[in-house]
Order: C-alpha cells, then structure tokens, then sequence
C-alpha cells in the first residue's frame, strides 16, 4: 500500500485544523478589542451652604448619589472615558440657592466606542435633587429631601429615602425600597419592583413586570403588559392591567379593578 495518498489526506487535515485553530484566535481577539477611550479622573467640590437643591443634567454613564447628613460640600469624583475626538464637558456651580451640575460629552468624529462619564456624588442629605439623564444606571440613597428623575435609559436604584419621590423613566429596570414619602413612576419598558413605602404609589407602566410588597398607603396601578403583583398595602387600585396575570394578597382596604 502506497503512504503517498495517506500522507496527502493528513497534511490536508493538519493544515485544515490549524487554520480553524488561528481563525478563531482571531475572532477572539477581535471581539475582547482595545478601547480607543482614554481614561481620567477628575474630582470637583462646591460649598452647600444655602443651598437648597441640585440639578443635575448628565449624559452617558453611570449616576451614584448618596446623601451624607451634616456634609457641608458637594464632593463630586467624575471618571472620563473619552478619545480625541470627544469635547468634555464638567462644571459644577452655584446659582443663588441651586447647585448645577453639567456632565456630557460631545463627540465630534466617527469612533468605534462611545465616551462617557462614570459620577460619583456625596452630597447633604437635605438637598432636593432634580436629575435629567441621558443613559446608564442611576443610584440614589440616604437622602431626606424630595427627588424628581428624569431618565432616558438605563436601571434606576432608589433606597433609603425620606422625601416624595418622581420617576419619569424610557426603559430599564427600577427598584425602589425603603422609601418614606409618596411614589410616582412613569415608566416607559422594564421591570419594577417597589417595596417597603410608607406613601401613596402610582405607577404607570408600558411593559415589563410590576412588583409592589408592603406599603403603608394605597396602589394605583396602570399597565400595558406584563405580571403584576402586589402584597400588603392598605388599598389596591388598578386602572388598566393590559396583558400578564394579576395577583394581589393582604390588601387592607378597598380593592379596584377597572
């Protein structure tokens, strides 16, 4: 028997092997990438004496703000992914009793990553908060004032919390819990889950699941679809229930369902 035919059939196999082999090397390191964004960090302070509230308008990327009781500054720590193509923007200020805070970035050319700017906020606990956010995941806690959101997209995390709070939000996930005030959401897509509320609740949901588990106060419920389930609140009302199943149990008052 000649070798010749089977020495062709197995060079034909190593070579065919090692091609896949260092294809999918390739599409490997395609995919994990280099970042063209840069990375600084950059860090503000403002004195909050007299100041009543903070308005804060923010573009892509993450949001934390806790409250801290007796601070007497704004401590702000911005880190900034950006290229050489991005135009930063960062300012906090002082306006009479406000402070404003600007952070976005303005992208100039065609770059395969997009910029954004991670903030990270300590702030007195009084101070009402009015936040207008392009996207990224926001979290606010341990704050004793009134707090209205407005948020494009990204997950919003509410806690600890003594003060009426307003979510007017396009999609993502929102958990809000340990909350001593009246509640209002507006949610466009996402999950929501409420828990632990002393005040009234109204939501008015698109689409995504609704979770809502002891309350002190009455539920106002309007959804397009998904589950809704409600426990221990003292008055369940819901407007529309659109599509998804409805369960509700120890509601200590009245019950509506339109």
């Amino acid at each position: 028997m000649s070798l010749r035919p089977f020495m062709f059939t197995l060079a034909f196999i190593l070579v065919f092997t090692v091609g896949v082999s260092l294809t999918g090397c390739i599409i490997n390191v395609n995919a994990a990438g280099m970042s063209d964004l840069d990375h600084q960090q950059r860090e503000l302070t403002l004195d909050s004496q007299d100041l009543q509230s903070l308005i804060a308008e923010t573009g892509a990327g993450s949001l934390e703000i806790i409250g801290v009781e007796g601070l007497t500054q704004i401590k702000l720590v911005a880190d900034i992914y950006s290229n050489k193509d991005s135009k930063v923007i960062l300012t906090l200020e002082k306006k009479a009793n406000k402070a404003k805070l600007k952070a976005d970035i303005e992208q100039n050319g065609l770059n395969h990553d997009s910029p954004y700017i991670d903030l990270k906020l300590q702030v007195p606990a009084n101070l009402a908060l009015d936040i207008d956010d392009g996207s990224g995941a926001i979290m606010i806690s341990k704050m004793t004032a009134d707090i209205n959101v407005k948020d494009g997209s990204g997950d919003i995390e509410v806690s600890q919390i003594n003060g009426n709070l307003a979510i007017d939000d396009g999609s993502g996930d929102i958990e809000v819990r340990q909350h001593n005030g009246n509640l209002t959401i507006k949610d466009g897509s996402g999950a929501i889950k409420v828990t632990d509320v002393s005040g009234n609740i109204t939501i008015d949901d698109g689409s995504g699941d609704i979770e809502v588990a002891n309350v002190q106060s009455a539920v106002t419920i309007t959804d397009g679809s998904g589950d809704i389930n409600v426990f221990n609140t003292k008055g369940l009302t819901i407007l529309a229930a659109g599509s998804g199943d409805v369960k509700f149990n120890k509601i200590d008052g009245p019950v509506s369902m339109k």
